[in-house]
C-alpha cells in the first residue's frame, strides 16, 4: 500500500499489524466490544455513521424556525409594540398630577372677602389636610404619587352670608354623565345654592398639571414639567358685609327674643335694585360642606323641620298682611272710586251677609277710628277702610296693582330658588279649590290676608317702587366679574323693570300715608322719635296658627326726601309688626346712617308708654 504523505492511517496500521501476526479477521464480523476495550469511543473511518441525513435536516430546520420565531417576537416587542411598552415603563417612573384650579374669590361692595379658596390636597377624590399631605410626602407613603394639589372653599362670615353665597359640594355620578358637566371629573366641586351656583361657569377655573418622576416606591424624585392652573373669575357683590352682619345680628336677637324659629331681612338701594343685605334664619355654615368631620351636621341641614337651607327672603311665601295695603291704596285710587277726599267711617266692625269683619284696633282695644281718609288709613293701618276698598274694586283691580309692583311673579334676582308667590283670582280658586270667588275673599285680600302669598323680596319691591317714585328695578347681587389679575370682564348695570304705571299724584298720597306711619299716632311707634325721617308700613299677618300667632312684618325706606335704603323685615310667628319687626329695621337704620358706628351698642327698644304700644299693629 503506498504511503500517504503524512503516513499510514492508524486503522491501516492496525490491519497491517494484525495480518502480520496472524490475528487479523474481517472487522465487519467482529463484535464491536473490542473497539471500546482497545480504544474507548473508537470508530474506524470505514464504519458508516448510523445517523441519517434526514434527521440532520429536520434538526436544522427546527433550529432555523425557532430562531426565526424568536426574531419575529423581538420585532413585535421592539418595533410594533415598542411605544406601548415604553409607555408602560415610563408610567412606572413618570406620573402626572392634576393641579386643581382655585375657584374665584367673592368680594363685597367694599372689597371685603366673602368667599375664598385655601390650599388643600386631594387623594383619589378624597380631601386630605395639609399635615396629612406633608406626612405622605415625607414618608413616601404608597399612593403619594396620586396626591393632587387642590383648594378648599372657605367662607369667613360663614352663617351670616350663607344664603347669599351658597356652598360647594362634590359632583355626583349622575351629574358627571350630563353634557352640562362634561368638563368635570370625579371629586370636582360644584356650586350649590346662592351665587356659587348661579355663577358656577365663571367661578370654576381651568385645571393645571405637574409631570413628576418617581422611584420604585412611588416617592417623588423631581418635577419634569408643570402647567399652572388658571383660577376662576372673581365676583363683586352689591352686599355691604358690615350691614349684612348688623342685619343678621338684629334679626337673630328679635327671633330669639320672641321664641320664633325663623325670619328674614332684606335691604336694597331702591334707586338701582342693588341688594345691600339679605338674611334668612335659620341659617347654615357653608364651611361644613367641605369638612368631612361635619357630615352629621350637613345631614341635619337636610332633615331639620325648620329647613335652614331654604332662603326665606326669596323662597318663603307668607300672607303679607297690612304691608299689602300699599298695593290696595293704589288699586283704590286707580279705580276712581276712592279719591284723596274720600272718607269712610270706622265702626269697628262691618257686616257682609252673615259674616263680620273687624278692625284690628277694635278687636284688640275696643276702640274705633272715626272718619278715615286714605292717608289716615295707611297711617293707622285701618282695616275698615281697606275692607271697603276690597268691596268697591274687587280682586282683579287689587291683583293688577300688586303685579305692577312685582308681586305674583319672579323678580329675576340672580339667586336660585326664587318663587312667584300667589296672587289669587276667581279662576285660580275654581281650579285649585273648586270654589267660586266670594265677596268676602276680596275683603280679606285688600288687607293682605286670605289666599294671598308673597315673599319678603316682593314686599320689599313694592316698598322700593314707592321710594323710587314709581320705578321698579330688578334686584341683583353681582355688580361685576373680574379676572384673577384684577381686570374686569363684565359689569352689571341696574335694569329697570317697570316705570310710571301709576299717576304721580296717587304715589304722592301713598307716600304721605307711609311717612305718617312713623310719626306720633302712626303704627310704627319705635320710630316716633327717630332722628332720620323715614316712611314705612307695619304688618301683622294671620296664617291659621292653632295658637293664634301672627307673622310680624315691617317694610320701610329712608330718608324720605332722598331714599338711599329700603328694608323689609319678617319674623315668623313673631307677633305684631310694630313691636317685633320695626325695631329690627330701626336699628339697621341707626347703624347705617350713623357716621360713628362704634357708638352703637344697645339694640333693645324700650316702649315709649303703654298707649304708644296700643297705637301699633
Amino acid at each position: 500500500m503506498p504511503r500517504k504523505k503524512l503516513g499510514y492511517a492508524f486503522s491501516d496500521e492496525v490491519v497491517k499489524s494484525a495480518k502480520k501476526f496472524g490475528h487479523f479477521k474481517d472487522f465487519k464480523g467482529l463484535d464491536s466490544g473490542w473497539q471500546d476495550g482497545f480504544l474507548p469511543n473508537f470508530r474506524p473511518s470505514f464504519i458508516k455513521d448510523s445517523i441519517s441525513s434526514w434527521r440532520v435536516l429536520i434538526t436544522a430546520c427546527i433550529i432555523l424556525i425557532s430562531l426565526f420565531g424568536l426574531f419575529l417576537r423581538l420585532f413585535h416587542l421592539q418595533i410594533i409594540e415598542g411605544a406601548t411598552f415604553r409607555g408602560l415603563a415610563d408610567s412606572n417612573r413618570i406620573h402626572s398630577r392634576i393641579i386643581h384650579a382655585p375657584r374665584g374669590v367673592i368680594y363685597d361692595r367694599n372689597g371685603k372677602v366673602l368667599a375664598e379658596s385655601n390650599p388643600g390636597y386631594r387623594l383619589e377624590g378624597r380631601f386630605v389636610g395639609h399635615d396629612e399631605a406633608l406626612r405622605l410626602e415625607a414618608t413616601g407613603h404608597q399612593g403619594y404619587d396620586k396626591l393632587e394639589t387642590d383648594t378648599i372653599r372657605s367662607y369667613p362670615m360663614s352663617e351670616v352670608t350663607s344664603h347669599i353665597l351658597g356652598y360647594v359640594s362634590e359632583i355626583t355620578e349622575s351629574e358627571l354623565k350630563s353634557d352640562e358637566f362634561k368638563d368635570y371629573k370625579i371629586g370636582d366641586k360644584l356650586g350649590r345654592a346662592g351665587v356659587e351656583q348661579v355663577y358656577e361657569r365663571y367661578l370654576k377655573g381651568t385645571d393645571g398639571a405637574e409631570i413628576i418622576e418617581v422611584d420604585s416606591t412611588g416617592k417623588k424624585l423631581r418635577s419634569l414639567r408643570r402647567i399652572e392652573p388658571i383660577p376662576g373669575h372673581n365676583l363683586h357683590l352689591s352686599i355691604d358685609a358690615d350691614l349684612q352682619n348688623q342685619a343678621y345680628n338684629r334679626l337673630k336677637e328679635a327671633v330669639t327674643k320672641v321664641g320664633s324659629c325663623c325670619g328674614s331681612v332684606i335691604a336694597e338701594n331702591p334707586k338701582t335694585g342693588e341688594i345691600l343685605a339679605m338674611v334668612s334664619l335659620p341659617t347654615f355654615d357653608g364651611n361644613s360642606f367641605t369638612d368631612p368631620t361635619k357630615s352629621q351636621l350637613v345631614s341635619a341641614y337636610f332633615t331639620s323641620q325648620f329647613s335652614p337651607l331654604l332662603n326665606r327672603a326669596i323662597a318663603g311665601t307668607y300672607p303679607p298682611g297690612s304691608t299689602f295695603k300699599i298695593a290696595s291704596s293704589l288699586a283704590a285710587l286707580g279705580s276712581g272710586r276712592i279719591t284723596a277726599s274720600t272718607v269712610i267711617e270706622d265702626t269697628g266692625v262691618i257686616n257682609l251677609g252673615p259674616y263680620t269683619f273687624a278692625n284690628w284696633y277694635f278687636t284688640q282695644h275696643g276702640r274705633k277710628e272715626g272718619m278715615v281718609d286714605i292717608v289716615r288709613a295707611l297711617e293707622r293701618s285701618n282695616d275698615t277702610f281697606f275692607y271697603k276698598v276690597g268691596e268697591l274694586v274687587g280682586e282683579k283691580a287689587l291683583a293688577d296693582a300688586a303685579r305692577k309692583m312685582g308681586m305674583g311673579k319672579k323678580l329675576g334676582i340672580d339667586l336660585p330658588g326664587e318663587v312667584e308667590g300667589l296672587i289669587p283670582s276667581d279662576e285660580w280658586k275654581r281650579q285649585v279649590l273648586d270654589e267660586v270667588w266670594f265677596p268676602g275673599d276680596s275683603l280679606h285680600m285688600a288687607i293682605g290676608q286670605g289666599f294671598l302669598l308673597a315673599t319678603p323680596l316682593q314686599v320689599l319691591a313694592q316698598t322700593s317702587y314707592i321710594a323710587a317714585n314709581g320705578k321698579l328695578y330688578k334686584p341683583y347681587l353681582v355688580t361685576a366679574i373680574s379676572r384673577s389679575d384684577g381686570s374686569f370682564i363684565k359689569r352689571i348695570v341696574p335694569q329697570l323693570l317697570s316705570a310710571d304705571l301709576f299717576p304721580k299724584e296717587h304715589l304722592l298720597l301713598v307716600k304721605q300715608g307711609l311717612e305718617r306711619v312713623t310719626k306720633q299716632g302712626g303704627t310704627a311707634w319705635p320710630f316716633f322719635n327717630f332722628s332720620i325721617p323715614t316712611a314705612g308700613k307695619t304688618g301683622t299677618a294671620e296664617f291659621g296658627d292653632p295658637r293664634d300667632r301672627t307673622h310680624a312684618w315691617y317694610t320701610s325706606y329712608a330718608p324720605v326726601d332722598d331714599p338711599q335704603l329700603s328694608v323689609t323685615a319678617l319674623v315668623e310667628a313673631g307677633g305684631e309688626g310694630s313691636t317685633v319687626a320695626s325695631p329690627v329695621v330701626k336699628h339697621i337704620y341707626t347703624w347705617y346712617f350713623n357716621s360713628d358706628k362704634s357708638q352703637i351698642k344697645s339694640l333693645d327698644v324700650a316702649p315709649l308708654d303703654i298707649e304708644s304700644r296700643r297705637l301699633g299693629e
